[in-house]
């Protein structure tokens, strides 16, 4: 299966872009902040200029994860050596046990140190360690069961729970809707979009997070990566043979899409999460299409540092907010916020980093060894085929 760095690279700028916008809620002024009032310039240039793309892209960042899960898991289930149950340890060992040993760190560190009194500082950061511990809270974030708070003990795991739950039904997606046809495919991708979109609208008025109808929502976008995915070769070559003027236009549109929140402000009929997310997941496939068919970016993206950050993406995001949080306790009457934060950034780093050596890489290499005699018995079987259709 082919490995494309620069989409681990996006991985690790979108991670990186969602702990800046976190960090930076820690200030009422850009949590609070509503489109068309007046608040500090500053607030106003990182959502609603072309800065909003590194200080307020955190959602738009998330659709990132979602669209290339898409791309990358569509590769691995239409390879010829897929098997479900190979397929499905990996996924479990890729994402859910490092989740587990992060969620265990992240508890642990609430329960030592949210006795610390804390003034408030905004809704979004004291909607998080302030809550009871109980064991139905426990459990719920130890099975990804049901709409439960996500907001506890680690806010972004939300999107793990969508994450999970759509990797499991994936190859059934993928055997039931990505067709031979491309029109094929986008004709049941558009169904799907306006069933999703119009249940959303009939029954999400009070939706949870982590909803079994975000999550149908969310598997459009998977299907998007899945599509681009299956026509890569194609759409690759297309692409490489566009003028320079034209790429820097379609790059220019992604960049527009993906700040569409920004651009659109304060009209709210324009500007409801539903619509958003298909305007930025536009943007994000271009994003995909581009990264590989663009010399200098995809150079760019190969480059070792975003290489590593790639690497360490997903610990990046898993840990930025006990760090986070964990330091705000223990430091925030003592030191001033914009150096706790500093400090908490460079924890994540290094927190990351061991996650990566200590637990992510582990993992994958338990998933390996657990599926290695599958693999090996459908190699057995298909070099008996051969050996009988030679013979």
């Amino acid at each position: 299966m082919t490995r494309y760095e620069e989409f681990d690279s996006l991985r690790g700028l979108a991670a990186l872009i969602v702990l800046i916008g976190h960090y930076l809620m820690v200030y009422p002024s850009y949590a609070d902040y509503q489109y068309g009032s007046s608040s500090s310039y500053m607030i106003y240039l990182f959502k609603e200029t072309p800065l909003r793309l590194f200080f307020s892209s955190g959602n738009e960042s998330v659709i990132l994860f979602f669209v290339l899960s898409g791309f990358v898991l569509y590769l691995s289930v239409n390879s010829a050596k897929f098997h479900y149950s190979t397929y499905l340890i990996k996924r479990v060992f890729r994402i859910y046990i490092p989740y587990l040993v992060a969620i265990g760190m992240a508890i642990l560190a609430k329960m030592l140190l949210s006795q610390i009194d804390l003034p408030y500082i905004t809704d979004w950061f004291n909607k998080s360690w302030t809550g009871p511990d109980n064991p139905s809270l426990l459990i719920e974030h130890l099975l990804f069961i049901g709409q439960y708070n996500t907001d506890a003990y680690n806010n972004v795991i939300w999107s793990l729970v969508h994450e999970m739950r759509i990797s499991i039904i994936f190859p059934v997606l993928i055997f039931l809707f990505i067709r031979k046809k491309l029109k094929d495919s986008l004709l049941w991708l558009f169904v799907l979009i306006f069933s999703s979109t119009l249940f959303l609208y009939l029954f999400g008025s009070n939706v949870d997070i982590t909803s079994i109808l975000l999550s149908f929502h969310y598997s459009t976008l998977f299907l998007m990566g899945a599509i681009i995915a299956k026509y890569r070769h194609g759409l690759f070559s297309y692409t490489l043979k566009m003028k320079k003027p034209v790429k820097i236009a379609w790059l220019l549109g992604a960049i527009i899409c993906f700040m569409y929140e920004g651009i659109i402000g304060e009209v709210d009929f324009l500007n409801n999460y539903i619509f958003r997310d298909y305007v930025v997941s536009f943007g994000v496939c271009i994003f995909i299409i581009m990264s590989v068919c663009s010399q200098k970016i995809s150079a760019v993206l190969r480059s070792r540092l975003l290489t590593l950050l790639g690497k360490i993406s997903y610990s990046l995001y898993l840990y930025h907010l006990i760090s986070l949080f964990s330091l705000m306790y223990l430091f925030y009457n003592k030191l001033p916020t914009g150096l706790i934060l500093i400090f908490s950034f460079f924890l994540s780093f290094l927190l990351s980093s061991a996650s990566y050596l200590l637990v992510e890489k582990p993992c994958m290499r338990l998933g390996s060894y657990f599926t290695r005699n599958k693999q090996e018995k459908v190699i057995s079987k298909d070099h008996i085929a051969l050996k009988r259709k030679i013979g």
